[in-house]
Order: C-alpha cells, then sequence, then structure tokens
C-alpha cells in the first residue's frame, strides 16, 4: 500500500505471471506422471508399435544409421521445443520416407505423406499432450538387435 501505482501494478503482474507458470508446471507434473502411467517405454514395446512390414524391413535391409540418425535429431528437437506443432518436410525419396514413418510409429507420433506441388511432403505430428522420446532411440535399439 505504500507503493506506487506502477510499483504496485508491476508487483501484481508478476504474482499473476507466477501464479501462471505454477499451474503450467502443476498440469505438466501431472501430465508425465498421467503419461508415465499409460504410454509404452520399452525399447521393444515402441518397436512393437512399428507396423509388421517396417519392422520387416528395417530388420532385414542395411539401414543408412546416418539419415536414420538425422531424422531423430531432428524429430527430437523439433518436438521438445514445440510439442503442439506440426513438422512439415519436403522428401522425394521414398526409402527416407519409410525410415521417417518408421520412426515416428517407434517415437508415439502421427505421420502422412501427400502430394504438393508434385512433390512428396510428410507431415508429422504429437498425438499427446506432451512429447516424451523413448528412453532408447531407434537407431541405438536397431543396432542393439543386430
Amino acid at each position: 500500500m505504500n507503493r506506487s501505482g506502477e510499483e504496485q501494478e508491476r508487483f501484481l503482474l508478476y504474482l499473476e505471471e507466477e501464479a501462471r507458470r505454477k499451474r503450467r508446471n502443476r498440469w505438466t507434473g501431472k501430465a508425465k506422471a498421467k503419461w508415465k502411467e499409460h504410454a509404452v517405454y520399452t525399447p521393444q514395446e515402441c518397436f512393437q508399435r512399428i507396423s509388421r512390414r517396417l519392422r520387416t524391413t528395417l530388420k532385414q535391409s542395411r539401414i543408412p544409421m546416418g539419415t536414420l540418425e538425422g531424422l531423430e535429431e531432428e524429430l527430437l528437437a523439433f518436438f521438445s521445443a514445440n510439442p503442439h506443432a506440426v513438422y512439415t518436410a519436403m522428401m522425394d525419396n521414398s526409402f527416407e520416407r519409410l525410415l521417417l514413418h518408421a520412426l515416428c510409429q517407434y517415437m508415439d507420433l502421427a505421420s502422412a505423406s501427400s502430394d504438393y506441388k508434385g512433390k512428396r511432403q510428410m507431415k508429422v505430428s504429437n498425438k499427446n499432450t506432451i512429447f516424451l522420446p523413448p528412453d532408447l532411440l531407434l537407431s541405438a535399439y536397431l543396432e542393439q538387435i543386430s
């Protein structure tokens, strides 16, 4: 009460921002706890999320690990920073699209290919409220089982 109107206003804004931050952190904590209860976390279970056809291809083909690791890094960086955004990539190489679809299934992301101006476009989105990548990345899991 002994402060000027401006100081009181700044203090109230500070308190509101702190309350918002606490609510956001509390929600994130609840969401993570709920996610951990229901999510599939083991690398084997994540691998089983991949369609049978893609799993067979991943086991039988010589996978370009550098390409797969590059895609993993891009998705991890993108969805860690923007869990609700849509990742878009123009990919003419059909094998790279296959790798990205398999990687999305492994990471529990939704992916779709479509034609866009005569080229193939991939769109990837997170179907969950938060993004929590598997403990073991697909590239590491494939090296482990080979």
